[in-house]
């Protein structure tokens, strides 16, 4: 009953089969009443009579309790589809369109039943029965686990394993390509524990490119040689850092670089500038982190370690004049350490690409190459983990140690000196 003005629907379960279910006559129902010390004008007309053909002290196999949050529900009430993706030996996740779950099995304090023609309250306020009847509802589960799901950041690190294969490298190797290699989109779905709205979202961000019906992954020896002949265009046509023209731009390069590469390349590492050209045309301007950022990873892979006196050096020569290096902008690329052996400040490459896609062995590996690091420091290697319920500083609260030294806040190992 679920306050005193509603009517108690009450049910019996029986564990006899359909065939061997025994309708009760109204004045059983009345005797059950009594017995049960229920006031029968209390009670909906309809008396439900719960039977299982199977057995009622173990789990049923057939169907599974799954559940939903309030984002998932609605998602089936429009009409989009619910996915379950990974292979064999991968832990399943629960996709939406847009969103990605954790799936994992939990157990209930009190056993579920799943009946599916079982009528509620609402279900009998307008039969018109004098007295009471019996119904007989069958019981097609018994549950005592169910499964939970629990919103997670989509698994993206295997979609850049699988298109590594088959990754841009030029135009010069594209008859080599192993065709077995490609992904189309339907093969992407199969295998990258996603939502399709989370993929699409990643695409340009881990620069995947779609060609010919594939989608390929421009690999980083191509960016490398690509966007600094973009850049050197600047210098060659006399243009501010705010006067770049994506016309020109691509037409000086078509030989080099196919439309589809250009079109990503020029997206990441420009933007929308104020200005236009003579013919009201709309310029862009270099996006100055992400330009030096590469560029820097570029001396650091030639060189991983530096001094760091060197290599502030050699990064401001090999950067355009309207490009100032500045420190921050190797957060995520490079980490800048005190080398007590050698009594000197370094530059060592360290990309986010390379740690583990578990947040706790990454914090690990991140502590233990750096014991303090500020929040603008680390904050490049655990935003992938972030959610709507989750930023960095909720991470970083839940598994660091903060401190402040001379005002500054640091964050260290939880379980450190």
């Amino acid at each position: 009953m679920d306050s005193d003005n509603e009517k108690e629907a009450p049910l019996n379960i029986s564990n006899e089969n359909d065939s061997g279910i025994q309708r009760l006559k109204p004045e059983e129902i009345e005797e059950l009443f009594k017995l049960a010390n229920i006031d029968s004008s209390e009670v909906y007309p309809i008396v439900q009579s719960l039977y299982s053909s199977v057995p009622v002290d173990k789990d049923t196999d057939e169907y599974k309790i799954l559940e939903l949050d309030h984002h998932l529900i609605e998602a089936l009430k429009i009409g989009d589809t619910l996915t379950f993706r990974g292979d064999e030996n991968e832990p399943a996740v629960l996709c939406s369109s847009t969103r990605t779950y954790e799936v994992k099995e939990a157990e209930t304090s009190n056993t579920c039943l799943l009946v599916p023609n079982l009528k509620c309250a609402d279900d009998m306020k307008d039969e018109d029965i004098e007295g009471h009847i019996a119904e007989s509802v069958e019981v097609k589960g018994v549950y005592s686990k169910y499964l939970e799901v629990r919103e997670i950041s989509p698994k993206l690190s295997k979609l850049q394993t699988l298109l590594e294969p088959s990754s841009f490298k030029g135009m010069e190797y594209e008859k080599l390509i192993d065709k077995s290699t490609l992904y189309d989109w339907e093969r992407i779905q199969d295998n990258v524990q996603a939502s399709d709205g989370e993929i699409l979202k990643a695409l340009p961000e881990l620069l995947i490119a779609q060609m010919d019906g594939y989608y390929r992954l421009i690999s980083f020896e191509f960016e490398a040689k690509a966007v600094p002949l973009m850049l050197d265009l600047m210098e060659e046509n006399s243009w501010e850092i705010d006067e770049v023209d994506k016309e020109v731009s691509y037409e000086s390069l078509s030989e080099i670089i196919p439309e589809p590469i250009f079109e990503l390349l020029f997206k990441k590492y420009t933007e929308s500038s104020t200005k236009t050209n003579k013919n009201g045309t709309q310029l862009y301007k270099y996006d100055e982190a992400k330009s030096s950022r590469l560029l820097a990873q570029i001396l650091l892979t030639a060189c991983p370690t530096n001094s760091y006196s060197d290599f502030m050096e050699a990064w401001k020569i090999g950067s355009p004049d309207s490009i100032q290096p500045k420190e921050e902008y190797l957060y995520g690329v490079a980490i800048v350490v005190n080398n007590s052996q050698t009594m000197r400040k370094e530059v060592i490459l360290y990309p986010e690409s390379n740690l583990s896609d578990d947040i706790q062995k990454r914090l690990n590996e991140l502590f233990k190459v750096k014991e303090k690091w500020t929040v603008k420091e680390i904050a490049p290697y655990i935003s992938k983990f972030t959610t709507r319920k989750q930023d960095v500083n909720a991470i970083l609260t839940k598994h660091a140690r903060p401190s402040t030294v001379n005002g500054v806040k640091y964050y260290s190992s939880k379980h450190g000196k």
